[in-house]
């Protein structure tokens, strides 16, 4: 069988990286900023300082920690037939996230998020099946900022089937978050997982007390951690694609390594985050070579140590969704499949992953779809060579006839759902944009999530209503 495939380190180069990486976790260390952290590394004979809450790891500490992670985690949906496998037969892409804005493609206006916006993205997101899992991809503005990220939460549950990834920021909100998926689910998370955390590490080599708290807190409840370092090239990671793939790997392998020590098992991945800063600016890099770069380097490394992978994938910088939207997302996204990532942070991202449309989401389906058909296994055999049409149509004739043409015509060649394809007079006066966008709205339209189990709304409201009432 083959299957299109990227490598781009050798076996001596990965294992320099791997050797640098362990120089500054044991040379440099890590500030863990909670002493439940350092409770845990000390007992696992790890270098610790409780003044400044910082720690150094060698590979003794290191290395066991990597045996116990597991290599297929589920992803579970509201229901089973939602459920997917990460590390297993299916590339799994989920919608991107969090974004600030609502971009308006037809008129070129944005605005600030609203719980509506939201709704409607999470309900298109959940409906299109290139996409597997969901991010609430735009924030919520006209909520009350303390309450905000339970209320989307709701929204989330509300209007999608689909697992459902997210940041928990303070171990406050870890109870009332748990309530609400496991009403929704109507399970634990330790049976099944329907919500993932992402824990977002603080570059350089640092960790966030609140959200480290939290992440303990979740690992123990089944909740699947995608560690996310995020050290950008010039500012918060050093100065090349190569130092700051390191950063990236030592703030990752630190967070591994934490959670296994807290549930030896429970299900950790590799979030791949680092990116490259602007030098004009200041500002974040979403897309363009560096970020392949970056993932190639950074998958193959998460690989080298046996870790499952969530690489950046779609997100661009471009305004709108026009050729340079396409065309960083197209290139960025090929790479991260081809050297290997398990999931893809894919659909809806803008600017920098500043704002969201309802075209950016559609045409990157589109997109997900071609790359699918990149990744696939084809036969190399005699079935799929067809010598025997080749034989008998001979020399200028054609194969519109063949029994083997019907009988791969709907599976050989990619037909995507919005890209032109056709006559120049079937699309004359209409652009991509204005089709997707008509796409995005007949989904919509034709669209109704389940509802949710008996007495599952009066939970969710509960536990907002009773986290509210503990910030006064």
């Amino acid at each position: 069988m083959a299957k299109a495939r990227l490598s781009y380190l050798s076996d001596d180069e990965k294992q320099f990286i791997h050797e640098k990486t362990l120089q500054v976790l044991a040379e440099v260390g890590v500030a863990y900023n909670t002493p439940q952290a350092i409770d845990l590394l000390e007992a696992a004979g790890a270098q610790v300082d409780r003044q400044t809450l910082t720690a150094k790891l060698t590979w003794d500490v290191i290395e066991p920690a990597l045996k116990t992670v597991p290599r297929t985690v589920l992803l579970a949906g509201r229901d089973e037939a939602h459920d997917v496998v990460l590390g297993g037969d299916r590339w799994l892409c989920t919608s991107d996230g969090m974004t600030t804005y609502w971009y308006d493609d037809l008129t070129g206006e944005r605005r600030a998020g609203t719980c509506d916006d939201l709704i409607a993205i999470t309900r298109l997101c959940d409906a299109l099946p290139e996409i597997d899992y969901l991010w609430p991809t735009l924030q919520a503005g006209d909520v009350d900022g303390e309450i905000m990220p339970l209320t989307m939460q709701a929204i989330m549950v509300r209007n999608s089937m689909k697992h459902v990834q997210d940041e928990v920021r303070t171990p406050e909100m870890v109870g009332p978050i748990l309530e609400i998926y496991e009403a929704a689910c109507g399970a634990a998370l330790t049976e099944r997982p329907y919500f993932s955390v992402t824990n977002c590490t603080i570059a350089p080599l640092q960790h966030d007390r609140e959200m480290t708290e939290a992440g303990l807190m979740l690992c123990k409840r089944g909740v699947p951690i995608f560690v996310l370092p995020m050290p950008q090239v010039g500012t918060t990671g050093p100065g090349t694609v190569l130092s700051d793939c390191i950063v990236n790997m030592a703030e990752l392998l630190s967070g591994i390594v934490l959670f296994q020590l807290a549930n030896p098992g429970c299900a950790t991945i590799s979030g791949v985050g680092a990116g490259v800063a602007d030098m004009r600016t200041g500002g974040y890099i979403a897309a363009g070579p560096e970020i392949g770069l970056i993932n190639m380097i950074c998958v193959e490394m998460s690989k080298f140590y046996g870790l499952l992978t969530q690489a950046t994938g779609m997100s661009s910088d471009a305004k709108a969704a026009n050729f340079q939207c396409g065309s960083e997302g197209g290139m960025t996204a090929l790479v991260a499949a081809l050297i290997g990532s398990d999931s893809l942070i894919a659909a809806g991202g803008l600017d920098g992953v500043q704002q969201s449309s309802l075209a950016k989401i559609v045409l990157d389906c589109d997109q997900i779809g071609a790359l699918r058909r990149y990744m696939r296994y084809d036969a190399v055999d005699e079935a799929h060579a067809l010598i025997d049409d080749i034989k008998a149509i001979g020399i200028g004739g054609h194969f519109l006839g063949r029994k083997s043409t019907r009988q791969f015509g709907r599976t050989e060649v990619f037909r995507p759902a919005v890209f032109q394809r056709g006559t120049f007079e079937e699309f004359k006066g209409k652009t991509l944009v204005e089709q997707a966008v008509e796409r995005a709205h007949e989904v919509l339209a034709g669209y109704e999530p389940t509802p949710l189990p008996d007495g599952a709304e009066e939970t969710i409201d509960a536990a907002i209503a009773g986290y509210a009432a503990s910030l006064k």
